[in-house]
């Protein structure tokens, strides 16, 4: 059983140090600005983050030039880091102005969690800033703020797993985007990407011990891809509220969606997937590829189950105990039976992706 978190008692000095949350307009469907600003701040109200933060953008000297494919990365950089900064803000909302089903756990400090939730905010505004001050050092346009998010949460604990979940995503998307960088010649920014995903790691430390897991995950966190990662990114906004998405899209493609429908456990057993009907044929091999860690991704058959107007749903093995599927495993359809030599032969070939599964 868990014991009290952090007592108020203890920390008394340290939850002090912020600015309470300030309400948000209740009577906007568009979430953007924040009341802090955000994304477009004053110099004062960019102190306030700062302050927030527990501390500031860099005021190091980007490098003088960035190659095409690097600036793919800082786009979808500035994507996604908004949207989680949108995420933890209505998070924060939804406990401090106690929407039903945000009650904390009673082993959870309110102070405390609230603290931290303010701070993880306002880093993700900061991880999001950085990426537009970087494109704007390269005379490029940033990525407008959409004015639609849904988030399919509606509870304390939906939301913590939602946060661990796509937080484990985003160690992979990193890693991709620092190899990319240091494969075109963009090395500069390779250590700065290596700092955010540093940060993140604190994150899902703290939200997998909320969820009573071991703050490690993995020996080593699964790898993903920008397309995986813009795809799911995607299905937290109304991307037709997103005014220039198409930039990000003319060089990213996005899949068709692949739901599951079962959440595995700690075991080898079958899983059910769902895709959509258009693209499935009749007689076709296809196939379940799962990406965990950084291993050779591992091919399972998948077999019909049934169909209705709109969907086919798939069956496959989850082959957890061969493969040891612990933590994100990454899971894609395919046509053909590989093999596949890393994420990104996965990415390549995949139909309907990602679903995101976790175990442990």
């Amino acid at each position: 059983m868990f014991t009290q978190l952090l007592a108020a008692a203890f920390f008394g000095s340290a939850i002090t140090a912020y600015a309470a949350p300030q309400p948000r307009d209740t009577n906007s469907s568009d979430p953007l600005p924040f009341p802090d600003g955000f994304p477009n701040p004053s110099d004062a109200q960019l102190q306030q983050i700062f302050i927030d933060a527990h501390g500031t953008l860099s005021n190091s000297t980007p490098p003088a030039n960035i190659s095409a494919q690097g600036l793919v990365n800082l786009r979808l950089l500035d994507f996604a880091e908004r949207i989680e900064a949108v995420y933890f803000e209505e998070f924060l909302s939804n406990v401090t102005t106690g929407v039903a089903g945000y009650e904390l756990p009673s082993w959870v400090d309110y102070n405390y969690f609230v603290n931290f939730l303010n701070v993880t905010q306002h880093v993700e505004e900061l991880h999001n800033l950085d990426a537009v001050t970087a494109l704007a050092h390269f005379n490029q346009t940033a990525i407008q703020p959409c004015t639609t998010y849904n988030f399919p949460v509606s509870n304390f604990n939906e939301s913590v797993t939602l946060a661990m979940t796509f937080t484990s995503n985003v160690f992979g998307l990193l890693g991709e985007i620092a190899q990319i960088f240091a494969q075109n010649g963009d090395v500069g920014l390779t250590r700065h990407i290596v700092q955010i995903v540093a940060n993140e790691g604190e994150q899902n430390g703290f939200f997998r011990y909320l969820l009573g897991k071991v703050p490690d995950e993995l020996p080593f966190t699964t790898v993903s891809t920008r397309e995986f990662s813009f795809t799911a990114l995607q299905g937290f906004v109304d991307p037709t509220s997103c005014p220039n998405i198409d930039i990000i899209a003319a060089d990213l493609k996005t899949f068709d969606a692949l739901t599951l429908l079962d959440t595995p456990e700690a075991k080898t057993e079958t899983i059910r997937f769902a895709v959509a009907s258009d693209k499935y044929v009749n007689g076709t091999n296809y196939s379940v590829v799962y990406t965990n860690q950084l291993n050779v991704p591992v091919v399972e058959p998948a077999t019909y189950v049934s169909a209705d107007n709109t969907s086919v749903t798939l069956s496959a093995t989850f082959p957890y105990d061969a493969q040891l599927l612990n933590g994100l495993t990454i899971a894609a359809v395919v046509n053909g039976s590989g093999p596949f030599a890393d994420v990104d032969a996965v990415a390549a070939a995949a139909i309907w992706a990602p679903a995101f599964i976790v175990v442990n």
